[in-house]
């Protein structure tokens, strides 16, 4: 006899509104949570979900709400009907899961987790504190008071009284800089970094949101005195910091405590960082220069017995915090948090006499945490920077625009310290020091928000695939702050077309949601220039949607995304004979840019950046790559339009991209060289010029009438194995191939080992450009001012995990997801992926030149559809026969082998 396993695991992975500790709750907060079981078929039937005041209420199971047993498979984005009248604005709340699967177990309850509900902030008009040495009149500002330090009255707490204690706190003046106004510490552990970037345009109010972020420190209490120590920064008028700590007592109740006011000690860091007026820019923004002068920076400054007797009162700023154009609104991502990161590829090596270059091993975005023993006092420069120059030494001066020079002074003895402003660095070479360092003398002080790597990997038989991958996996591992932008290091703003790239690696290697939403609810508010930017918005939001099972997102901004396609706001369907359409246009002329007659539209995208990049490409009045995503972007609103329920809309996009796809074709697709021209002229003529481009995004979107059209289409992408356009461009020719069933170009494109100096390939990025961060462009050769942290180069992460395992979900949330393997020539593989449901395994392996094995692991609540190659034979299922090449599997793990001849 057989024996069934009970082994129906606790529910762990706890989410609300996709974040772990939410604090932006309103109405009708959204659960999620992750299964587990090790029985093959396992899904759910029923959940409870109970909510409590306290943790210690939750455990004595003493319930505020209990939705007792519902009868759901669901485990993704569950709003629980009667629960609002149940929350009050302002109260902390825990809440636990726990389910019962179809085989008849039911699991232990999930670990409690804590969530918040919105409160209007009582304090408002808000008058934020700063340094003294900041008071001034009139529109000048003095050089002084641009970095603060800041140190509470200290707080007196009884443990045995506390269940929680949150700190919230918001920021202005550093606007120019983004990414952080301040490092809040908690008796010297150090708590994150805020504020969030403020969101222009918030969600049609016509006015600015400004964020503020709330702060769990329960963990990092005292028994008797604490005391909260922050730095700040701030160059504009507006500079101010408001902060408040929240106790959430045992008995129910809640209390404020130590509201910054003029109680709080204050000291201009200004001497500290010898800040003078220089600044380090780029043309988008400037920051302070951090030339650490220890005879003045206050050591221990962050910890409970420093004497800061001698400080002055925080001055308090008279100009209110926020205006009438301005609302503040909790962050709707998790925070980011201050990390000590020591590689362990980090190394030391002395140049010359009083000359030593540091490299940390991998390039962070952050700051330094640094710990040296001097024989004597000394001043010294220090150089910082993502690449080294010919002659090995640090190119501060950064291709894109900012110059990290700085200048150090240590006392004799011990100098502990941490700087403060954000740079992309990877390199640090110290000029005139004297004496030795270690490993532990300078430590990497990043910025990211929580990462678990855990939860993705992959390797296989071909070592620069893997270390692809590994490249990707940092890459967004690193630049999660507030928001995906382009780079810290330049713009530090986000881009929609980046965000393809950045979310969907995101996606494939992170279960952390919340920032792509974050970054698309930004853009939806704050398009950006690049006319096919403006689609690719639309496409991110059906995709943040199928990975989180989340609607929310669609919902709320259907008409914005409408607006995209020239669509406005005012009208409640589409007519589709007219080009006259009434709202928030793109073409200033209100109206449409689809030409009936003609069945295209006009204008034209970025194509690619930089212009050389673009192969040669000619743009007409019709242009093809445009076209292309347009026809793509109308495919997907038409789905949009039908989940949420506007029919005649769902079938005019649909009817637009129809039209579009077939004139693309008659008018501009070459038969004979099987490529696709760049673009119609006003008088129909022909531009004969066929870019890669105009024939790699018609591939991507799906812009082929039949296989054998696609066929030759890849034949011209696939290029012989070498890419076409930047480093960006990319993703649109590797989805392309796959997407036609030519992964094994994509992988041959992807696997070229030529790693000579500007080369078009990772090769040469991994060997040639060192880089472990992403980098804008193939070299400096093709941007000359490109930097070395730029996301959207990330594309090898998701086309291993989409396009060579091809795991993609069928329905939101992963309810279906598909399996495709495509491996081209590599004969080993094997991947680890997030998804809403849990992570899915996959191992690929030949046992014999002809002999295939795979291992698929599918997560709880989730369905498989795999699909094997349609010449493989003596397909066998968990060593039992099947006679189909695509099948669904229910959650649990499996093994399938099958006999694939190989090609003569």
């Amino acid at each position: 006899m057989s024996t069934k396993i009970c082994s129906l695991q606790t529910p762990d992975h706890l989410k609300v509104n996709l974040i772990s500790f939410a604090y932006n709750i309103t109405s009708n907060p959204r659960f999620s949570w992750w299964n587990h079981s090790q029985n093959n078929g396992s899904y759910q039937t029923a959940f409870q979900i109970v909510i409590s005041h306290r943790l210690r209420d939750i455990k004595n199971q003493t319930y505020l709400f209990d939705s007792n047993w519902i009868y759901s498979t669901n485990n993704t984005s569950i709003v629980l009907n009667n629960l609002n009248d149940k929350l009050i604005p302002g109260e902390l709340y825990y809440w636990k899961v726990r389910i019962k699967d179809n085989l008849g177990n039911t699991s232990a309850f999930s670990e409690p987790e804590k969530f918040i509900c919105q409160a209007p902030l009582k304090e408002e008009p808000f008058h934020g504190i700063w340094s003294p040495a900041s008071a001034h009149t009139g529109k000048s500002l003095p050089n002084l008071g641009n970095v603060v330090f800041f140190r509470s009255p200290k707080i007196k707490l009884d443990l045995k009284q506390i269940d929680s204690a949150i700190i919230t706190a918001f920021s202005r003046g550093s606007e120019p800089q983004f990414i952080q106004g301040f490092d809040i510490y908690m008796n010297e552990k150090s708590v994150g970094v805020g504020s969030a970037r403020p969101q222009p345009n918030y969600h049609n109010y016509n006015k600015t949101a400004v964020f503020y972020n709330d702060y769990d420190v329960t963990d990092f209490l005292n028994i008797g005195d604490n005391v909260i120590s922050v730095i700040a920064g701030g160059t504009s008028k507006r500079r101010s910091l408001w902060l408040k700590l929240t106790l959430y007592l045992l008995d129910g109740t809640k209390k404020d405590v130590c509201i910054t006011d003029n109680t709080w000690k204050a000291l201009d860091a200004s001497s500290a960082f010898g800040d003078f007026g220089s600044k380090a820019r780029t043309l988008y923004f400037e920051m302070v220069l951090e030339n650490i002068d220890m005879q003045y920076y206050p050591q221990k400054w962050n910890t409970v017995t420093f004497d800061d007797s001698k400080w002055t009162p925080a001055w308090i700023n008279p100009d209110l915090m926020l205006n009438e154009e301005e609302l503040l609104v909790p962050f709707d991502s998790e925070n980011s948090l201050r990390i000590k990161i020591d590689e362990p590829a980090k190394k030391i090596t002395k140049l010359a006499e009083q000359n030593y270059l540091i490299d940390l091993g991998k390039e962070i975005i952050g700051s330094l945490k640094v710990n040296i023993v001097s024989s004597k006092d000394q001043r010294f420069n220090v150089l910082l920077g993502e690449q080294k120059s010919s002659d090995g030494h640090v190119r501060h001066h950064l291709a894109c625009g900012p110059d990290y020079i700085e200048n150090w002074t240590l006392v004799k003895g011990v100098n502990q310290f941490s700087t403060f402003q954000v740079k992309n660095f990877r390199y640090i070479e110290l000029v005139g020091f004297q004496g030795e360092l270690n490993l532990n003398s300078i430590s990497a002080w990043a910025i990211q928000q929580p990462f678990n790597d855990a939860e993705s990997c992959f390797e296989s038989d071909n070592d620069l695939l893997n270390r692809e991958y590994e490249l990707s996996k940092y890459t967004i591992k690193a630049t999660n702050q507030d928001l995906f932008v382009d780079s810290q290091a330049r713009e530090r703003r986000p881009y929609e077309g980046d965000l393809l790239v950045n979310a969907q690696t995101s996606y494939a290697v992170s279960s952390h949601y919340s920032l792509s939403r974050h970054s698309i609810d930004y853009l939806i508010d704050n398009p950006t220039w690049p006319e096919d930017y403006k689609l690719f918005i639309v496409e991110m939001a059906w995709l943040d949607y199928l990975y989180t099972g989340d609607f929310e997102l669609l919902n709320k901004r259907y008409d914005d995304l409408k607006i995209k396609f020239n669509r406005g706001k005012n009208s409640d369907s589409f007519d589709g004979a007219s080009n006259d359409f009434k709202g928030n246009l793109r073409n200033t002329k209100g109206a449409d840019n689809f030409d009936s007659k003609v069945g295209l539209v006009t204008n034209n995208g970025l194509i690619d950046w930089p212009i050389p990049e673009r192969d040669g490409f000619i743009e007409g009045t019709y242009n093809t790559p445009f076209n292309a995503i347009y026809y793509g972007t109308y495919l997907i609103m038409g789905k949009i339009a039908h989940l949420t329920h506007h029919e005649k809309d769902e079938k005019f996009f649909i009817e637009r991209a129809h039209s579009i796809k077939k004139q693309l074709i008659n008018r501009l697709y070459d038969e004979k060289t099987g490529t696709f021209f760049d673009s119609l002229n006003a008088d129909l003529t022909i531009n004969k010029h066929s870019s890669h481009h105009s024939s790699a995004y018609a591939l991507c979107y799906g812009v082929y009438k039949n296989q054998d059209m696609a066929d030759k289409l890849s034949k011209f992408v696939a290029n012989d194995g070498k890419f076409v356009g930047s480093i960006y461009f990319i993703y649109f020719i590797l989805k392309g191939l796959i997407d036609c069933n030519h992964a094994d170009q994509a992988i041959t494109l992807l696997t070229n080992q030529e790693n000579t100096k500007d080369a078009k390939t990772f090769a040469a990025i991994l060997d040639n450009l060192e880089a472990t961060i992403a980098p804008e462009a193939w070299s400096n050769h093709y941007k000359p001012n490109m930097t070395l942290s730029h996301p959207w180069g990330a594309t090898p992460g998701l086309t291993i995990v989409q396009g060579i395992f091809g795991i993609n979900p069928l329905s939101a949330g992963f309810d279906k997801f598909a399996i495709k393997v495509r491996p081209g020539k590599l004969q080993k593989l094997k991947v680890t992926t997030p998804s809403p449901k849990g992570l899915i395994k996959i191992d690929y392996c030949h046992l014999t030149p002809e002999k295939v094995e795979l291992t698929v692991t599918i997560p709880m609540n989730s369905q498989a559809v795999v699909e094997i190659p349609n010449q493989a034979n003596q397909i066998l299922l968990d060593k039992h026969p099947i006679t189909t090449n695509t099948f669904e599997l229910k959650s649990g793990k499996y093994t399938i082998s099958y006999n694939q001849p190989q090609p003569v």
